[in-house]
């Protein structure tokens, strides 16, 4: 109701809404920042201490004072720091309230209903994403939309998220990709020994892209995933995929830290004598007993013969667009 502009003319200098509870000193509100984040004022007696009110990260609580009726009136200001926990923030502001109604002073309710609420609201402490894992899903959201250019079901052949070895199947067609964000870089890390193995019967591309980090460049998680459900025939799937990695939100913060700009890419066809493990070459077809978690590092330089130019890459990207 705030956002939609009802709020009341009190004379606070922030939108607000009366909360339907009111004190010796004033009435509870809500309110929204400055941003139109979600917000609750509590008013504050004279001799409230409020330096005992416990904080969580996704809550900035502060003292804030306004002037109400020709008089300042000071307020524990509570705001939401995080959309996505805003319900849990609504159920955090509604418990206050009730407990204020029930008798509880304003920081007393504060202080022990955010306790009650303590373990929903660190949720907001995600782990940092690091550059690589960023610009890998960049990597594979870019080569998407060009697929997706093609056909508006192509989003089926990003199969990587869902347990395949390779990133893109359809057929007896695989493409895996790499991305290094550093120009010139010519190695790529391998995380298992079934990764650089063709399709049985099929055969097997190895797309290397160069992303650079770019402040305020156009690639991102959130552009590009927004580009690609705008293009295919069916938006979920995407979602589904961009969950199983991780990423159960194309516009949180900690996956759109880095931003990147084209700048090259190679394509190579991977077959007998590209510098690789697989299964094939150990004893029995697997690795030694006792050995898991390969991981390992290719210099391209030395798969320099099996480069392919770009009639072959759009070829390669019409198979792989050609899914059902």
């Amino acid at each position: 109701m705030v956002r939609a502009g009802d709020s009341e003319a009190t004379g606070l200098e922030v939108p607000t809404i009366p909360a339907g509870v009111a004190t010796r000193v004033g009435e509870v509100r809500f309110a929204i920042g400055e941003h139109g984040e979600a917000r609750l004022l509590l008013p504050l007696a004279a001799g409230d201490d409020t330096q005992g009110t416990i904080e969580a990260p996704a809550l900035r609580i502060s003292v804030s004072q306004f002037v109400a009726a020709g008089r300042y009136t000071r307020f524990l200001d509570l705001t939401c720091l995080e959309s996505d926990l805003e319900v849990v923030f609504c159920e955090v502001a509604d418990e206050i309230v009730e407990r204020i109604r029930s008798g509880s002073g304003c920081v007393a309710a504060a202080t022990s209903t955010i306790e009650d609420f303590r373990a929903l609201l660190l949720r907001a402490s995600r782990a940092r994403v690091e550059i690589g894992p960023i610009a890998g899903l960049v990597g594979e959201l870019f080569v998407l939309n060009r697929l997706l250019d093609r056909s508006p079901s192509a989003w089926t052949a990003w199969c990587g998220p869902l347990g395949d070895r390779h990133d893109f199947r359809t057929g007896d067609h695989a493409l895996e990709v790499k991305t290094t964000t550093k120009a010139g870089n010519t190695e790529i890390t391998v995380s298992s020994i079934e990764q650089m193995a063709e399709p049985t019967g099929g055969a097997l591309h190895l797309l290397h892209l160069t992303l650079e980090p770019a402040s305020g460049g156009l690639l991102t998680v959130s552009a590009l995933t927004r580009a690609a459900t705008a293009k295919a025939d069916e938006e979920n799937g995407i979602h589904d995929r961009l969950a199983a990695l991780g990423c159960s939100d194309k516009d949180a913060p900690e996956w759109n830290a880095h931003a990147f700009r084209y700048e090259d890419q190679s394509l190579f066809e991977v077959g007998r004598g590209f510098p690789r493990l697989t299964p094939a070459m150990f004893p029995h077809g697997s690795a030694p007993a006792g050995v898991f978690g390969v991981v390992y590092r290719i210099d391209l330089v030395a798969a320099a013969s099996f480069r392919r130019d770009a009639d072959a890459l759009t070829s390669l990207e019409k198979e792989l667009a050609s899914c059902p």
